[in-house]
């Protein structure tokens, strides 16, 4: 599953760091959790990153609360990659009113969860490149 939050650009001019010329950063957060799909979406965080689309931020900070983590997240252009439908990384950002600009489950992506992590890097490039397809 993917959405898209209106008026983001994802091609041309502001695409990528910025949303529509605006300024404002993309931020990609992952769940990170404990099970091969969590540990995908923190794969798919990082490669994002790399390959300069925006730059990995930290989840553990909206979920702890921290103001400034929340704030920034407000102001940013997110992606979240949660691992599975549970959707914890969303439901940090619903908890503070917070939308994100493109969303991704991994378990929508091609990848079963399970709690075995022998084919994290395999798994990981089918749900990257099924992300950049929608970028």
């Amino acid at each position: 599953m993917s959405e898209q939050k209106e008026g983001c650009c994802t091609t041309g001019a502001g695409a990528g760091d910025t949303c529509c010329g605006s300024g404002a950063p993309t931020l990609i957060v992952a769940c990170s959790g404990g099970s091969n799909a969590g540990q995908v979406s923190n794969g798919i965080m990082i490669e994002l990153d790399r390959k300069g689309l925006g730059n990995a931020y930290c989840l553990a900070g909206i979920g702890a609360a921290l103001s400034g983590f929340i704030e920034s997240a407000k102001a940013a252009r997110t992606v979240v990659v949660d691992g599975c439908p549970t959707g914890c990384a969303k439901k940090a950002f619903e908890k503070y009113g917070i939308e994100p600009s493109l969303y991704f489950v991994v378990t929508d992506l091609g990848v079963t969860k399970a709690h075995n992590f022998d084919k994290l890097p395999e798994e990981t490039d089918v749900a990257l490149k099924a992300v950049l397809e929608k970028l």
